[in-house]
């Protein structure tokens, strides 16, 4: 179907993320005016704009029916063409506007009042709209809907001999796309799947396996400076996760309206503005209150926003109570507790990988995440920033096994080992274990030699110290 969007330009982000869900669902949008030609015949190629289309989708906001916007002037075209917008008009409202302002012809009709995911609910409502006409049109014509059922009863064997086949085909792109996907290379997974869904449309397998690589990637999203950027992958995968959320399957739909918020969030980093990645998280709140993903997302958002660390420690304490996302959830803590430069969260990072190592957890996943938590430890060991209240963090001898079992990676790198080395036996004199902190710090003098320098030379003293009886 031909969509015509009309929205006030203050409005244009939430038009772009309107349209990629229609789109999603194969219609056909006109969104931009700057598509129109310029000059006299401006209106005239809006009108003819308008007229080519099916459905007229208003965006109600006080600016899109102030007086001189030229929102009014596509309504009043609309109106031309259907003196009834029953049908034809869908108006939606996007920001808290008064009833006096807003067009009669719109208010004819029944809006549409967005409580979740505003493109989702967009989506579902021009679908129950065209089902209707359908509805209409087979009861104008009870020949054609006797043809129809003749033609379905004897053509039904070989479509579905030729559907099996051909989704069949559509099942091996699939597997391929998980191969990908598995390798990190979702873009090229996104790309099969999306095949696999033209020849065969409405497989529940294919839309499942579309949304779950559609929040994998956003789970692991890295981009190329100056060849793409998070909003453009967000932009890709919204429309699956859209149609998601507006989806029976509580949980299927709290993922996909967590990491709605999540995409929201990549956006902001690139400075486009837009939603608030919290209505997201709410709305998926709503609909499974457990969500991990929405739990995680929130506080990591609460964290990076300078909001209350007790509160987002809340989310993550709830979050981490799923066994299979607690991975994904881990990175989202962690990188959340360095996203500001500060000591006390700098602590709990220590704490946080002390309980990952005590309860058997995996090794974070991310090597950005393992690099920052190094950070963390030379700022403090090495550069002595409050190494004091650093090292009482932790039980002495849990803080050397937690240093051992984070960057196991660290102990032979020769770009590494000098600090490496510097850093575990001042842990290991902390804990009490002599001979093993003298060791190291003689394996560290004989790395450096007679080099100069503030570390050498407590490395020295601490040789001294540690061979007195």
């Amino acid at each position: 179907m031909d969509i015509f969007i009309s929205y006030a330009s203050e409005q244009r982000t939430l038009a772009d993320e309107i349209a990629l869900a229609l789109r999603a669902e194969r219609h056909r949008v006109f969104l931009d005016r700057a598509e129109l030609i310029t000059g006299e015949a401006y209106n005239g190629s809006l009108r003819e704009a308008i007229g080519a289309c099916h459905l007229l989708v208003f965006l109600v906001s006080p600016d899109a029916v102030r007086p001189g916007r030229y929102t009014l002037t596509e309504l009043g075209l609309a109106q031309d063409k259907w003196p009834s917008p029953v049908g034809h008009v869908l108006p939606v409202l996007v920001m808290p506007t008064e009833a006096v302002s807003i067009p009669a012809y719109l208010r004819a009709v029944v809006m549409l009042r967005p409580a979740g995911n505003i493109p989702a609910e967009v989506v579902a409502a021009v679908d129950r709209l065209l089902k209707p006409r359908w509805a209409r049109l087979l009861r104008r014509s009870a020949v054609a809907a006797v043809v129809l059922v003749l033609i379905a009863g004897g053509f039904a064997a070989w479509r579905a001999v030729e559907r099996s086949r051909v989704c069949g085909e559509a099942l091996r792109l699939v597997e391929e796309a998980k191969l990908q996907q598995g390798a990190g290379d979702y873009a090229a997974a996104w790309d099969r799947l999306g095949e696999a869904l033209t020849r065969c449309p409405g497989s529940d397998t294919i839309v499942q396996g579309q949304e779950r690589l559609a929040m994998d990637w956003l789970d692991n999203v890295r981009v190329t400076r100056g060849k793409q950027t998070f909003t453009d992958i967000a932009n890709q995968v919204q429309p699956a996760l859209s149609r998601a959320a507006v989806g029976k399957d509580d949980r299927r739909a709290a993922d996909a309206l967590a990491h709605l918020g999540w995409a929201d969030f990549l956006r902001s980093r690139d400075g486009h503005g837009g939603r608030d990645p919290v209505h997201s998280y709410q709305q998926a709140l709503q609909r499974d209150p457990a969500n991990p993903y929405a739990h995680a997302f929130w506080g990591h958002y609460i964290m990076t926003t300078g909001g209350d660390v007790r509160e987002a420690t809340a989310h993550f304490a709830t979050a981490l109570r799923s066994e299979a996302q607690r991975p994904r959830v881990r990175t989202l803590q962690l990188a959340a507790l360095m996203w500001r430069s500060s000591t006390d969260l700098q602590d709990e990072v220590a704490r946080v990988a002390n309980e990952m190592r005590a309860q058997g957890e995996s090794l974070p996943r991310s090597q950005e995440t393992i690099s920052s938590c190094w950070n963390v430890y030379y700022s403090r060991l090495v550069w002595g920033s409050e190494k004091g209240a650093f090292l009482a963090v932790l039980p002495a001898r849990d803080h050397v096994a937690t240093f051992e079992w984070l960057f196991p990676q660290y102990a032979n790198s020769p770009n590494n080992r000098y600090a490496y080395l510097f850093m575990l036996a001042q842990l290991q004199e902390h804990a009490g274990e002599r001979a093993k902190a003298l060791a190291n710090y003689q394996a560290l003098l004989s790395v450096v030699g007679a080099d100069g320098g503030t570390i050498p030379s407590v490395a020295r003293e601490a040789v001294q110290r540690l061979q007195r009886p």
